[in-house]
């Protein structure tokens, strides 16, 4: 996929300093974005801002996302019920670049309380730009059935 044309949800259930300075990331990036939540005016939950994310990236409404909570967890296991998604909470650049070469995540969260906010754009980009392992794809495939 072109990155021009990759669509990114970006979604937060707050208005921290560190969801709009994702958004300007993505936006920098040359992602189209789809916002969720109180970046995009929503008075909805957490919950359902994952649901949302989650289920427009079954549809294809989206090829990814990047959803924020206070911890992460909860948007985390939320979006994680639904097949075909892998949402990984990565609070540094490592992690994230294990979660798409380990698991291929389609999903990222991160905990507004404990995110490294000086490398957000380093999390993001590793997440985004890591190559899926290929001696890992078995494990993968097999997460849905």
């Amino acid at each position: 996929m072109n990155l021009k044309k990759l669509k990114i949800g970006l979604g937060a259930d707050s208005d921290d300093e560190i969801v709009k300075k994702t958004k300007t990331i993505l936006e920098n990036m040359g992602f189209i974005i789809k916002l969720y939540g109180t970046i995009n005016n929503e008075k909805i939950s957490w919950v359902e801002i994952a649901k949302n994310i989650s289920i427009d990236i079954q549809s294809k409404e989206i090829d990814k996302g990047i959803i924020f909570c206070y911890t992460g967890t909860g948007v985390t296991i939320v979006a994680n019920r639904f097949q075909g998604i892998r949402a990984s909470l990565c609070n540094t650049e490592e992690i994230a670049i294990c979660a798409k070469k380990w698991n291929d995540s389609n999903i990222l969260t991160m905990g507004i309380m404990s995110v490294d906010r000086e490398n957000i754009k380093k999390i993001i980009d590793g997440w985004h730009n890591t190559k899926v392992d290929k001696a890992e794809m078995k494990n993968i495939r097999s997460i849905d059935n």
